[in-house]
């Protein structure tokens, strides 16, 4: 029954064992090495375990990573250092505005801010001797444009120091003999006026303080970008315990909208109708959350760091009377009369400060000051960060230093504070990559929240921690302030978002089925769907570029009456890519991106039903990808520049 096996089989035997088990010991080895590499791996790149989400794990594709995934949305997760990416950016070093160090500084002692003449720099500057001078810097009285201007006192001779006794202080140094200018700068500090020390005592008697809210913005920063750019930054936050919304997606094309979205829950024509920032005074009747905030007894701040194109007065006419109890327009607007340094195209150096240096400190200042009172500030950064992508790399480790001073200074273990940025560039090369396009509707955005927040309001955390991973638009932090007042023991009555009914709290469990409709995006601004590169018939080209033409054509005929000073657009190149179909709506969409003569680049999202050679085709927004400041001065409307091409 058994067969007898000769001992030379059997040495064949027990080679052809050994070499097997080597084989398998190897391959084995292999697959070890290779899920600890991955493991690694893993570790090294991974959020802080707060911030995981189950929606991390789950991809349609494992070659595929999403941010958010479901049967309504898929958001793709790219690389950020993507071979588009690459090409695009370069890290750039920080630039000083002076080779000296400040003249003059600042201190605050019983609520008394002095600026000082630092005698050891002196020497710096000049071996004479100086004369000094300030002017008090006030904003205009004007009742038809109050944004628009600033007033300074003559200027008075001091010694040592001044005291500021106004919204800035202009200070002026010269050798007396040559009348040489060799020092200027401003500088302001929050003081406590008599109306904010009433505020200060409000809830002395109250068993819980309100809730503190603090907005740092950076323009057109994606979150992709923040991760290039700012890779310290990055990582501190992430170090530290920040929560990221890594599908958070802008709702409209510029800052306007996105943050009129998040302080009223309008969307951009609602805002111009009710809100219209072209004529003076209505914004202050706006129902902007920062009212309500100062209305209930919060101690307010606003400022940015570019008075011309800053959120509210860009081809707008701002506020009649000031918004915030801390307005700091006046400041900057006085350090923008010294001496400036463009560096791609912005005032990077106002003086002998960096513009965006001037908002850290004023939000240091503004945050430590009321840090033991309920306080709403919203601080906004333009200059090293809005015309190009690689620009903010140079502000990586002042915007470290920033964080850590908040830490360090007691604001992170008492107010929310909201890192954040409105969309990703918006023009230029990078915009006509696959990067570009998603770069532009996802900014980065993070929250930092109190210890005793996470403890007090467990559950509302752990619903913010649920929503990481899940579609979410500014209506939905709209919701969330308004939540928050009510969190404070306000009794306060949350208003749905009119331009989003469907949108609610971060605090709540938002639902994983949503679509772009249901958070208020627009089909344009949507990365739900995604696009994949096609290539239609000629014919079908053609009627798509003759859709955009005209949908072009009407935007410039529907804003103006003269209609020869704009020249008329023919269509060179088209590219057309596909998105994503989805089962729960018969719609397909088409990302369109159409170049023209004159020369200009425009993208359009189209949706259709059925084939797209015999559909009728529909189309909302129209982007413009290239720079077009300088063809289009013969227009005002800020609209428009962005269609019409001066003849």
């Amino acid at each position: 029954m058994y067969e007898i096996i000769s001992s030379g089989t059997w040495k064949k035997v027990i080679l052809v064992m050994f070499i097997s088990g080597s084989i398998l010991l190897t391959i084995s080895y292999y697959d070890y090495t290779k899920l600890l590499t991955y493991q690694i791996l893993l570790n090294s790149n991974s959020d802080n375990k707060e911030n995981v989400s189950s929606a991390n794990n789950h991809t349609e594709d494992e070659d595929q990573p999403y941010l958010v995934s479901s049967r309504k949305c898929n958001i793709i997760d790219i690389d950020p250092f993507s071979r588009d990416a690459k090409k695009y950016f370069q890290p750039v070093k920080y630039r000083s505005c002076s080779k000296n160090d400040l003249l003059t500084y600042v201190t605050k002692e019983d609520n008394i801010a002095v600026v000082h003449i630092d005698s050891e720099v002196l020497t710096q500057y000049t071996k004479s001797p100086i004369s000094c001078c300030y002017s008090d810097v006030k904003r205009s009285n004007s009742t038809r444009n109050p944004d628009g201007s600033i007033s300074l006192s003559l200027c008075k001779e001091f010694q040592e120091n001044v005291t500021i006794t106004q919204e800035a202080i202009l200070i002026k140094c010269t050798e007396p003999n040559s009348q040489k200018l060799i020092y200027e700068n401003v500088h302001t500090s929050v003081i406590t006026t008599k109306n904010v020390q009433k505020k200060m005592h409000l809830f002395d008697n109250s068993s819980a303080k309100p809730i503190s809210v603090l907005f740092v913005g950076i323009d057109s920063i994606s979150r992709l970008n923040f991760i290039r750019a700012l890779p310290n930054t990055h990582r501190y936050v992430e170090d530290n315990g920040w929560i990221p919304l890594k599908g958070y997606n802008k709702m409209d094309d510029n800052t306007f909208p996105n943050l009129m979205a998040i302080f009223t829950g309008y969307n951009q024509t609602t805002a111009y109708k009710i809100c219209n920032p072209k004529a003076v005074g209505l914004l202050d009747n706006c129902s902007m959350l920062w009212y309500t905030y100062r209305d209930l007894g919060y101690v307010t701040g606003y400022g940015e760091d570019e008075a011309v194109i800053s959120t509210f007065n860009y081809n707008k006419k701002g506020f009649l009377t000031k918004p915030t109890d801390y307005y700091f327009r006046p400041y900057i607007m006085a350090t923008e009369k010294l001496k400036k340094i463009i560096v791609s195209s912005m005032a990077y150096c106002t003086g002998p400060e960096t513009a965006g240096e001037r908002i850290l400190n004023l939000v240091k200042d503004f945050a430590v000051t009321f840090k033991n009172n309920p306080n709403f500030g919203f601080f906004w950064m333009n200059t090293f960060s809005h015309n190009e992508v690689s620009a903010p790399s140079m502000m990586d480790n002042k915007l470290l230093v920033f964080l850590k001073n908040l830490h360090s200074s007691g604001v992170t273990n008492s107010s929310i504070i909201i890192f954040l940025s409105d969309h990703g560039i918006r023009f230029g090369d990078i915009r006509l990559t696959e990067t570009g396009w998603l770069e532009e509707r996802l900014p980065f955005i993070y929250f930092s929240f109190p210890p005793w927040f996470k403890e007090k309001f467990s559950e509302e955390y752990k619903n913010f921690l649920n929503n990481v991973n899940k579609l979410t638009s500014p209506y939905d932090i709209h919701m969330s302030l308004q939540h928050l007042l009510k969190m404070s023991g306000f009794n306060y009555s949350i208003i749905p978002s009119d331009a989003c009914p469907k949108c609610v709290s971060l605090f709540e469990n938002i639902s994983k089925e949503r679509s772009c409709e249901e958070a208020g995006i627009t089909d344009h601004w949507c990365t739900c769907a995604g696009y994949s590169e096609t290539k239609l018939n000629s014919k079908v080209e053609q009627k798509i570029s003759n859709f955009v033409i005209d949908l072009i054509d009407g935007i410039i005929n529907k804003k103006i009456k003269n209609k020869n000073i704009c020249a008329k657009y023919k269509a060179t190149e088209i590219s057309i890519r596909l998105g994503k179909k989805f089962s729960y709506k018969n719609i397909s969409y088409a990302l369109v991106l159409l170049k023209t003569h004159p020369k200009a680049v425009f993208e359009t999202t189209i949706s259709f039903v059925g084939d797209i050679s015999n559909s009728t085709l529909e189309a909302g927004d129209v982007s413009r990808l290239d720079y077009y400041n300088y063809h289009s001065q013969c227009v005002s409307d800020g609209y428009l520049k962005k269609y019409c091409y001066c003849r």
